[in-house]
This record gives C-alpha cells, structure tokens and sequence, in this order.
C-alpha cells in the first residue's frame, strides 16, 4: 500500500469517522493556543508599550516564567489525551473495513499507517487552525480587559486602591517566541499520531483478562506506593536541601503526580470489578444487575480515568496552596492581589481541565456502547426496556469514578499539606468547602458524560445490530 493509497483510506468513512476528524482538530487547536500563549509568556515585553497587565508580576517576573510555563504545558495534556481518545469513535466500523481490506491483502503495519496519517493530518490541521484561533482569542482578550487593584509601592496592603479598567488578562499583546511556540506546535501532531498508533496496536492486541487480579492489584499499588514515595522524599528534600536547581523541583513533582495517577487508575478499574462483582451477586434491579455485570467483566476505561484522576490531584493540591497562600497574604500584605489573581487562573485551567477529562470519558462510554450494540440490541429484542440499558450506562461509568475522584483529591490535598508544612512551617488547615465543592464539580461532570453517552443508545439498540457479527 503507497502513502498516497493509505491517506486516500484514511480519510475515507461514514459519519463517526468525519466526527473523529472534526473533534481531533478541534482538540488540537485548543492545545495550540495553549502552547502558543506559552511562547508569549516567555516574550519579553516591550517598555515602550505601556501595557498594564491585570496580573503583572506573573507576566513580566523572569522568575516565574519557567513556573506559568509548565503550567500552561500541564494544561495541553487533558485536550491532547482527548485527541488521542477521538481516534476510537466510530472504531468498530473502521475495524470491520480493516479487515475487509486485510482479506484483501493489508498488513496490519500498512493499516496502522491508514491510522497514523488520519491523526497526524488531523492534528496537523489543528496546529493550522489554532494559530489564528489564538489571533482571534488575543483579540478577545485584549478588547475585554479586565479592572486591577493598584496600590502604593509599599510591603503592607495598601488602604486605598485605585482600579484601571483597561489592563489586560493575559500577555496576548505579544508576538510568541517562536523557539518556543515553534518546537511545541510541531510536537503536538507528533504525540497524536503516537497516540493513536499506540492504541491501535494494544487494540489489536488486547486481553480482556490479562493476568491475575491479584497481579494488576500490586502493579497498580506499586505505582501509586510509587508516587507516595517521591512526594515523601520531596518533603524530606524541601526539609534538608531546600537549596537544589529550581528545575529538580518541577521534575520530581511531575513524576510523583504521573505515578500517583497511573495507580489510581489502575486501582479504579479493580475497584469497578469489585464492585461490579458484588452487584451482579445482590443486585435485584435490573439496571444494576447489567451494570454489574458490564465491570465484572473487567470493561474498563483507563486513558479517560487517568486524565481525569490526573486533574483531581492536581485540582485537591491546588485548592490547599490556594487556601495556605491566601492566608499568608492575608497576614503580610498582597499588594495588588497578585495571589488572588494568579489562583483564579489556576481555578480557571482547572475547570478547562476537568471539562475536557469529561468529554474524554463520553468518548469513552459512547464506544463502550457502540461495541457492544450486538448484545445491547438483543436485550432490547428480548424485552429489556432502553430506560433500564441507559441507566445501567450510567450506573457504570459513574459508580467506580466517584469514590475514586474522593480518594485522588483527599491524597492531592494531603500532599500538598505536607509540602506547604515542610516550606513554610505553617498554613491554613484543608479548605473542606472548596475540596467538597470541587469533588461535588469533577463528579457532576462526569455524571453529565456518562448521561450524554446515552445518546448513541437508539441507534446502537436497534433490533438491526443484533445481526452484527460478535
């Protein structure tokens, strides 16, 4: 097959592969105005422009760049994990024209290839559309603006403020570096591509039980032991050598955070078998007895649980440095509100977070829905009602995620407890309102997906499909 034969493939498909298309550009469009707002934050600003910045420490401040950098790097993770789900809608049909094209002659390498070319192209065209997606977004912002508290050049907080109303949010008055913007817009179509090429692989490859459960137990508690381990060796570092390069720091907690996630989404899949397990045993409803069934037998969602997890710990050590700065502020003086304003934006990109982990877990549970269809139409031919299907649907995807977004966000919390403990010896206990509340958010979010998931029930349930080969 010639790359030209493979692109013509690619691109070629019913309804679900044009909407894989469209969400995988769009995803990375968003991603792109991320990485290119990094490259402006790394742009020097010009003295002449008499620019006010709502929050101009964090803009201008050389020491904080590398900081609201890997932030912003951190913030293009959850829309590229959910370029890199796009790549399963609409699988099992293109899986049925794989094999007719393998019968024809394909190899799986040459059908990786079809695969690999429609992320890559796709991504591409997302790169393409987010440079003046982000045109578009630094018009907005520039034209709203946003007022700011000034106050006189002094330690304590000022008595008087004055408020500007044309000072801007962000520094979107700035042309991006471009070895900056550069490296990173080219590195998004690649970890696409990556992405789906990988998934493809493990598809093709995949066991439903694979291994013991005693095994994945311990890898998955071996990851997230892991992690619990490099967050104490962190707060035994801040305590004897709080002196290490600033990049040490970012590293290590990246790490920590990464291997925490890994093991609660492992965990969270073996707590939906047990749970799934004791349901199908007592359950004497119908919803949840299908439900029950569907995670005994181990139909998991790890990618989309990862990133959400991902964002629950994150968000839990965010609130508690949030509460723990505040109050230091509160005490010292924060001329300006320079904290108050940086922590909303870290508010602001957690919800942007959490609402793309929440699409990640509606492509998630709409393939879920499209691969068993076969089954799922059968039931319906026998008389099962399509209310009782969808609430098992949601019953499904929302009963092992919850108890674990509880967990994630309580460990994120107490994690950065230690942290702030071991820094500054002091801080404003765990902010219980604000961790409820956003607990209350991430599982609402995800209760909506799994709701929207539905959707794809009527077709998938039509007495038709229960002819689709198994």
């Amino acid at each position: 097959m010639t790359w030209a034969g493979a692109t013509w493939l690619a691109f070629r498909g019913g309804r679900s592969d044009r909407l894989r298309i469209v969400l995988t550009v769009a995803s990375t469009a968003v991603a792109a105005v991320f990485v290119l707002l990094a490259g402006a934050v790394v742009t020097s600003p010009d003295p002449m422009s008499g620019t006010v910045y709502a929050n101009v420490g964090l803009w201008t401040e050389p020491g904080l760049r590398g900081g609201t950098v890997f932030a912003l790097a951190l913030l293009c993770l959850p829309f590229l994990a959910f370029a890199a789900q796009c790549s399963r809608i609409g699988a099992p049909a293109r899986e049925r024209r794989f094999e007719d094209l393998a019968r024809l002659g394909a190899t799986r390498r040459e059908l990786r290839r079809v695969i690999a070319i429609e992320g890559g192209l796709a991504s591409v065209g997302g790169v393409v559309l987010g440079v003046p997606l982000y045109g578009l977004f630094a018009l907005v912002v520039g034209t709203i603006g946003a007022p700011v508290a000034v106050g006189p050049d002094s330690v304590s907080a000022p008595t008087r403020t004055e408020w500007m109303a044309d000072a801007l949010l962000l520094p979107t008055d700035r042309v991006p570096t471009w070895w900056v913007a550069l490296p990173g817009l080219v590195l998004l179509p690649l970890l696409v591509t990556v992405s789906a090429s990988v998934g493809a692989a493990r598809r093709e490859g995949r066991v439903l039980h694979e291994g013991s459960t005693r095994r994945r137990v311990a890898r998955s508690g071996a990851l997230a032991a892991s992690g619990l381990a490099l967050g104490g060796l962190i707060i035994g570092l801040l305590r004897i050598a709080p002196a290490l390069p600033n990049i040490v720091w970012p590293l290590l907690l990246l790490a920590a955070v990464v291997l925490l996630a890994l093991g609660a989404a492992g965990l969270a899949g073996e707590l939906a078998v047990l749970i799934g397990a004791r349901l199908a045993v007592g359950a004497g409803r119908a919803d949840l007895l299908l439900a029950g069934r569907r995670m005994e037998a181990q139909q998991r969602r790890g990618a989309s649980r990862l990133t959400l997890l991902l964002g629950c710990l994150v968000g839990g050590a965010a609130l508690v440095l949030r509460a723990d700065t505040l109050a230091q502020m509160e005490r010292q003086g924060d001329t300006g509100g320079f904290f108050a304003q940086t922590y909303t934006l870290v508010l602001v990109a957690l919800g942007l977070a959490t609402a793309a982990s929440a699409l990640g877990l509606l492509v998630a549970e709409v393939e879920g829905v499209v691969e068993r269809r076969r089954s799922l139409a059968t039931a319906v031919a026998a008389g099962v009602p399509r209310a009782v299907i969808a609430r098992a649907v949601v019953v499904e995807a929302v009963l092992p995620v919850v108890p674990a977004v509880v967990v994630t966000t309580l460990v994120g919390a107490l994690f950065a407890r230690f942290f702030a403990l071991a820094v500054s010896q002091d801080g404003a206990g765990l902010p219980a309102a604000a961790l409820t509340l956003f607990i209350l958010v991430v599982s609402l979010a995800a209760t909506a997906a799994a709701v929207a998931a539905t959707a794809a029930l009527p077709a998938s349930t039509d007495v038709s499909e229960a002819r689709v080969p198994a």
